[in-house]
């Protein structure tokens, strides 16, 4: 009985283990996308500014509230059958 809690106790703690560095690589993988996407935002502002252009036009913007504006379907997906 002892043998078999001592080992239930080491199997939850290579499980913690596992756990936490799984979460561990998410949360790098996340900083790193964060940090290359502000990297790319940068540049492309620098860009921009050298070339003297908007990054996003006032077409584009509108263009883009629209669409988000649209209401979503509220059926299936796909439609009617």
């Amino acid at each position: 009985m002892k043998a078999a809690v001592h080992f239930l106790l080491f199997l939850l703690t290579v499980l913690e283990m596992a756990a936490g560095l799984v979460a561990g690589c998410v949360a790098l993988a996340g900083l790193i996308a964060e940090a290359t996407a502000r990297a790319l935002s940068a540049g492309t502002s620098g860009f921009a500014r050298r070339f003297n252009v908007q990054p996003v036009t006032p077409r584009l913007r509108n263009g883009l509230a629209a669409v988000l504006d649209t209401p979503a379907p509220t059926g299936a997906a796909g439609g009617a059958r």
